[in-house]
């Protein structure tokens, strides 16, 4: 897989996160991508009660809007999958919106890990 930032993304580091480290952003239009071959993908985060809302793409498409809140804490959650995929190169779009639900005390948007499936 291939990663590219866009916009101020943070490195957060814990035991608890997969391998360790995690990356953060909360600014609006900043993104993440990840080309991968593969037939689907799992986003893999930290939910909290700081955590708000992200814009998802595939392919350069727009997908879905995601609340990624979360009282209490979640470690390992996964905020959201894309199945069925044609064989091929993809990509995974993260972007941050800068908002929140009423809940939430921020608006940082995780990325811990991703699980490609073949």
């Amino acid at each position: 897989p291939s990663l590219a930032y866009t916009g101020r993304w943070y490195p957060n580091t814990s035991p608890a996160l997969s391998g360790g480290t995690a990356i953060l952003a909360m600014d609006a239009g900043a993104r993440m991508s990840i080309a991968f071959v593969g037939s689907a993908i799992n986003w893999v985060a930290y939910r909290d009660e700081w955590s708000g809302i992200a814009r998802i793409y595939v392919d350069g498409d727009a997908k879905a809007m995601v609340d990624t809140y979360s009282a209490p804490s979640q470690m390992g959650a996964v905020p959201y999958s894309v199945t069925n995929l044609a064989p091929g190169t993809h990509t995974l779009t993260i972007e941050a919106t800068g908002t929140r639900n009423a809940s939430s005390k921020g608006s940082w948007i995780w990325v811990d890990a991703f699980d490609i499936k073949p």
